[in-house]
């Protein structure tokens, strides 16, 4: 949610609430639309690119995007600075690296198709053209009972069977490599012993009520079965079979606990939405919002910023609630946070709460912790920063939630330590691209820094709320509610 001159050019997607849900589950490229050429080269590596459709204009409209990508980029300055407000959730860049070169093709320096043994890692290789681009792979990986595969390319056989890896630059330009997992001796089945941990191809879903998903464990050491048993925690929102097949009955979350004979055990988490709410995020750099038109438009809940750092107070805060309520859309607020330490973090959150007490929100009050900063310090200190300030908004009554992207979650917090707050996740792009980068629990999503709604001038941000939030506060009491 930044403010909207230091939006990245390549994500310039202009979604609208128009637009569909993404689907709940990645939905595949048809390999058709790629035609690979191969040749193989004196030291018998593998150099591929995968053609495509783009002429030379595509090649320099990605280049024009590129510049302009830069031109627009800024570092937010962590110190605080009232006349350069840029504390708006969504100010991260590091999930979209500026690319200044494109590659123009991808050159593999590993064979295409690979024999791996359970267990076995494997380090994709490759090189672009031109040399000097300073383009990046995004993975996507087909068939995750496999294989796993990190951000570096670093592949691990965590499973039987045939697996395929798309790799593709951010300039479109694309290249497979495959795999074959089996044992030593070519057999293809799990030997019967004592697990040590159990683990999830996923960790958690969201699923739609009336929907089911299939729970796939991993378990370790790699190679080795047992029998499970499957029981959920809450049968009001979550049954499952004695197979691992959950069934979404009522909305809400419910933890499915694996167990092995010996008593090791995996928690898996789900939650179960029904109507998928459409919301927007607002602070000072909408301008003034014509709420009536907001609320024509299918917009089910408004996330305000209200405040950030320690004394600084957005601005239109009054108006954009004055606004939600005359036209009777829910709203919730957010804090930037600029705490480099638990006695700042709470601190802010007691500002924070200063600011909205006279307010009955009926969405969460949440923490937007994304600042470059942060980076330079141990997961330690962050996550103790984070804890500290949700702690304070609980204690007085709130629905406390966590907003940031998700490469800061990766990089630079113990995720155990916050299992217990819902995320609010930002990840621009569709579905594909959030399961791609993040992979734990989240109740909202910001899928988009460039949506169009009426009523507001200019781009704004869109999310999906995957959990009733106003009647999950009112029904416990919260929020003042």
């Amino acid at each position: 949610m930044r403010k909207k001159k230091i939006i990245a050019a390549a994500l310039s997607l202009c979604m609208t609430f128009s637009a569909a849900l993404p689907n709940a589950f990645a939905v595949f490229a048809d390999e058709s639309e790629i035609q690979q050429s191969e040749t193989i080269s004196d030291d018998n590596t593998v150099l591929t690119s995968e053609t495509d459709t783009e002429t030379e204009s595509d090649e320099n409209s990605a280049d024009e995007q590129s510049e302009e990508s830069s031109e627009q980029s800024e570092t937010t300055d962590p110190e605080l600075n009232k006349e350069e407000d840029t504390a708006a959730a969504g100010s991260f860049s590091e999930d979209n690296r500026e690319v200044t070169v494109p590659a123009r093709s991808i050159h593999m320096k590993v064979p295409l198709h690979n024999d791996l043994v359970i267990g076995d890692t494997f380090q994709i290789k490759m090189t672009f053209s031109p040399l000097r681009s300073d383009d990046y792979i995004i993975y996507y990986n087909f068939n995750k009972r496999v294989v796993d595969v990190d951000e570096n390319g670093l592949v691990t056989a965590i499973g039987y069977g045939e697996a395929k890896i798309r790799m593709t630059t951010t300039s479109g330009r694309r290249a497979n490599i495959y795999f074959n997992v089996t044992n030593p001796d070519g057999t293809t089945e799990a030997v019967k012993g004592e697990p040590e941990s159990i683990g999830f191809v996923d960790r958690e879903a969201m699923i739609r009520k009336g929907k089911e998903f299939q729970i796939e464990p991993i378990i370790y050491p790699l190679g080795v079965y047992d029998i499970l048993t499957y029981t959920s925690d809450n049968e009001d929102v979550a049954e499952v079979s004695s197979t691992g097949l959950v069934k979404a009955v009522g909305t809400g979350s419910a933890v499915i606990n694996v167990t092995a004979a010996n008593g090791v055990t995996g928690n898996f988490s789900v939650t179960v939405y029904n109507d998928v709410m459409k919301g927007i995020d607002v602070s000072k750099w909408q301008g003034s919002i014509n709420w009536k038109k907001v609320a024509s438009d299918g917009v089910d809940f408004v996330m305000i910023r209200s405040s950030y750092g320690s004394e600084n107070t957005d601005e239109y805060l009054k108006k954009n609630v004055a606004g939600c309520e005359k036209y009777g859309i829910d709203y919730g607020f957010y804090h930037y946070t600029y705490a480099k330490s638990v006695s700042e973090a709470r601190k802010e959150a007691k500002y924070f709460l200063s600011r909205i007490k006279k307010y009955d929100p009926a969405y969460p009050l949440v923490l937007d912790i994304e600042e470059e900063f942060y980076k330079k310090m141990s997961r330690k200190e962050v996550t103790d920063i984070i804890v500290a300030f949700m702690t304070e908004l609980e204690e007085a009554g709130y629905y406390a939630t966590l907003y940031s992207y998700s490469k800061f979650f990766a990089d630079n917090v113990t995720m155990s330590r916050i299992k217990k707050y819902d995320i609010w996740i930002a990840s621009w792009g569709d579905e594909e691209k959030l399961n791609d980068n993040y992979d734990g629990h989240y109740g909202m999503w910001q899928y988009s820094s460039t949506g169009s709604v009426k009523g507001i001038d200019g781009d704004v941000d869109l999310n999906y709320a995957f959990k009733d939030y106003a009647e999950l506060i009112k029904k416990n009491g919260l929020n003042g509610q």
